[in-house]
C-alpha cells in the first residue's frame, strides 16, 4: 500500500508539474495575444486614418473637378461676350477711322492682338 501511494504521489506531482508549465504556457500566449490585439487596434486605426485621408483627398479631387468646369465655362462666356463685342467694335472702329481721315486725323490704334486672341478660339 506504502508503494501504491508513494507511486500515485509521484504520478500526481509529476501531472501538478505539467499543469503547471501548460498553465505558463497559456499566460505566455495570453501576453502575446495581447500585443498582437493591441497592434492589431493601431492597425486599424491607422487604416481608418488613412480612408478618412483618401476621403478628404477625394473631395477635393471633386471639389477641383467641379471648380474647373465652372472656370472653363466662365471662360467660354466671356470669350462669347467679347466675340460680340468685337463684332460691334469692328465697324464702329472702321466708321469712326473713316471720319477721323476725312477730317485729316490719324487712324486709331487697333485692339492689342492678345485680346483678339481670345475670341479667335
Amino acid at each position: 500500500m506504502l508503494m501504491l501511494f508513494s507511486g500515485k504521489t509521484f504520478q500526481l506531482e509529476k501531472l501538478k508539474v505539467k499543469i503547471k508549465a501548460e498553465v505558463e504556457e497559456i499566460e505566455r500566449e495570453e501576453a502575446y495575444l495581447k500585443e498582437y490585439r493591441n497592434e492589431y487596434e493601431m492597425l486599424l486605426q491607422e487604416k481608418m486614418a488613412h480612408v478618412e485621408e483618401l476621403r478628404l483627398i477625394h473631395a477635393d479631387i471633386n471639389l477641383m473637378e467641379s471648380t474647373i468646369k465652372t472656370s472653363e465655362e466662365e471662360r467660354s462666356k466671356w470669350a462669347d461676350n467679347t466675340k460680340g463685342l468685337l463684332e460691334e467694335y469692328k465697324p464702329l472702329k472702321d466708321q469712326v477711322d473713316a471720319l477721323r481721315l476725312g477730317i485729316g486725323l490719324e487712324r486709331l490704334p487697333d485692339l492689342n492682338e492678345d485680346c483678339e486672341k481670345f475670341t479667335s478660339e
